[in-house]
Order: structure tokens, then sequence, then C-alpha cells
């Protein structure tokens, strides 16, 4: 499912009103609940929070023949880094946003791995999409690529490296014109990514309620805090979460179990999984089927699809598990978004 800007801005308003201060340092925030969020200093161009991307750029303007071919890519360039031979950097599956009549045009951009030297800049393979109807798209509002709250992720431990990116489109007509946007945002924010953590697994991806749902983290993960959420979008409920810290010298695959208690309805609900640093940082959302129970009724949900943001390769293969228990949290409703979802990822 698409998350169109305002729905997206209404969330990350939600993520940090029902988030503490937070002291100086790395948190420990109490269990089941997000750590607390540093306000910073954010560009007009960029609403980005937790080093996630929502990136403005200048859109197409006019009206385009069917079978018009729109192209989307964008670059990384690192800044700044502390690792030797550079910076490798993860990039979420992406949304690139276009304002048009007769709908919305949406460009889906799969998971990138970028390596890039200290001071260079790398592009990532483009996206497309063909137009399959008469489009005017409108020049006045702007376009903008989203990684849908997921956040960056890099080869460096947090803090240790920051990066900016940009993007740009271009479209193609039937009779071979073309015209291209300019890379925006023109002055684009810092992002310092999340260290990186392989989603090995979630499972299972459908259960009967009372029944535990297991998420695991592979690669560098130990000394660091984790933690895994279940939310509802009808209503929007954060419903039930924990977090847990795999110690320094810990194992390799660090594993957090929720419960989805009994009294949840049938429907297609998200896992969130989170890194706890010194910001919250959104890493994974991933789609688990609730099934029916003798003692609930049917009640609404997400859409039948939903795509699991991995910012990186699904590892397999290592050991070691840290299993904690439930903790109940609750917030405030939230009106779902009411676009359509994005294909699921091959593989």
């Amino acid at each position: 499912m698409a998350w169109t800007v305002a729905a997206a801005l209404v969330v990350f308003a939600l993520l940090v009103l029902t988030l503490a201060p937070a002291p100086a340092g790395r948190t420990t925030p109490a269990p089941g609940r997000p750590a607390a969020t540093i306000s910073l200093a954010r560009s007009a161009d960029n609403t980005s929070i937790n080093d996630n991307l929502v990136l403005n750029a200048t859109p197409p303007a006019g009206t385009y023949a069917p079978g018009t071919v729109l192209k989307v890519v964008f670059r990384v360039t690192v800044n700044s880094s502390t690792g030797p031979g550079g910076l490798t950097v993860y990039v979420p599956q992406l949304d690139a946003s276009f304002p048009a009549v007769p709908a919305p045009v949406n460009v889906f951009l799969a998971p990138r791995n970028l390596t890039i030297g200290v001071g260079a800049t790398a592009a990532a393979t483009p996206g497309t999409v063909t137009l399959r109807n008469p489009t005017t798209f409108n020049g006045t509002h702007p376009a903008t690529l989203d990684s849908q709250l997921v956040a960056l992720m890099a080869s460096e431990p947090f803090g240790n490296d920051s990066v900016s990116v940009q993007w740009n489109w271009t479209l193609s007509t039937p009779n071979g014109a073309t015209s291209t946007g300019v890379w925006g945002p023109s002055n684009p924010p810092l992002i310092h990514p999340a260290e990186v953590a392989f989603l090995q697994s979630v499972s299972p991806r459908s259960v009967v309620p009372p029944a535990p749902v297991t998420a695991c983290l592979t690669g560098p993960v130990q000394g660091r805090t984790f933690a895994l959420h279940a939310e509802t979008l009808k209503p929007f409920d954060d419903f039930v979460g924990n977090s847990t810290r795999d110690p320094v010298g810990g194992p390799s695959t660090w594993c957090l179990t929720v419960v989805i208690p009994v009294n949840i309805t049938p429907q297609t609900i998200l896992m969130h999984v989170w890194d706890y640093e010194s910001v919250t940082l959104l890493l994974y959302l991933a789609k688990v089927t609730v099934g029916n129970n003798s003692s609930t009724s049917a009640g609404p949900g997400l859409p039948g699809l939903w795509s699991d943001y991995a910012n990186g390769a699904i590892v397999v293969g290592a050991v070691g598990v840290g299993v904690v228990t439930a903790v109940i949290v609750r917030r405030e409703p939230l009106e779902p978004p009411t676009t359509g979802s994005p294909p699921e990822p091959n593989g």
C-alpha cells in the first residue's frame, strides 16, 4: 500500500507526539514503547524524521499520451564516514509519487545496496512506469520520493556517517520526445543511517490468536537494542510490543517475540522492527495475517497486499536467539490512507 505524503506526515506527527524528550547519549526505552526522538532541523524540501526519506522535487506539468514512460532515478552522496574504503548504503523500497489527473502516478523503486567512497556519489537503477491513460500532471504541487517511514541503513554504526539523497525524473513520449526535471531537493538534508541489521525472518505469517509472532535480525546486532511492535490501522493502534538489548558478545542472531492477543479480529496487521539509538529508527515493516478465532468477529484491517520494506538482503544461517515477553501499549486512532498497495517484492 503506497502512503500519500499527507498520510505520512500525519504518522510522523503521531510518532513525534507519542515519544518523550530524549536524554543525552544513547537511550534505553521502556519496554514496548519506541525510544525518544531527537528533533532535528530539516530543509523545507524534506519532511523526514528518524533518517527515513521524504524528499520533494519539482514535478512535471502538462498532459501526456498513453504509452509515455516515466522514469525515476535517485543518487546518494556520502558526505562523511569513518569506514575504510567508503560506505555501503542500504536504501529501502522507495515510492515516487506524482500528483496527476485522473489519478496520482506512483513509481516504485526496489531496495538497493550502494557502495560509495567518501565524497563520492552513486546513482541507483531507475524505476519506470508506463502511462495507460492520458495523464495530466499538476505542476504546482511537488512530487515526492518516500521511503514510507523506513530508515536508510549503512555499514557503519549510527552517527559515524552521513549521506544525502537527491532524485530526478524523465518523461519519454511514444513519438520520441523527452522532458527531464531537475535534481531535487536543491539543498538535500544530511541523513544519518542506522547501522545495518538484516531481517532473517518474520514467523509465522499467519496466526490464529492468541499466538506468538517472532522476528529475527542478524548481522552486527550485538550491543544494540531492538523492538518488535504489532499495529492495526482500523483503528490505528500500536497494540503490542517489546524491546530488548542483545548484549555485547551476545548471539549473532537476535529474535524478539510478541503475542497477538485474542481480542484482535481477523485482518492483516503490520509488524514493526525498530532500532533504538539516540534516535528511533524504523528498520522494517512486514505483514502478518490474523485468522479466525471462535471468540472474535471479523473486523477491518489492511487491504490484502503490503510490501515488506527490507533495507538489505535476507540473510539465513546465523545462530542464537533472544526471546522476551510481550507488553501491551496503546496509541490514539489514525484514519488509514486510502491509496492503493505497492506490488509484493520479488524473491
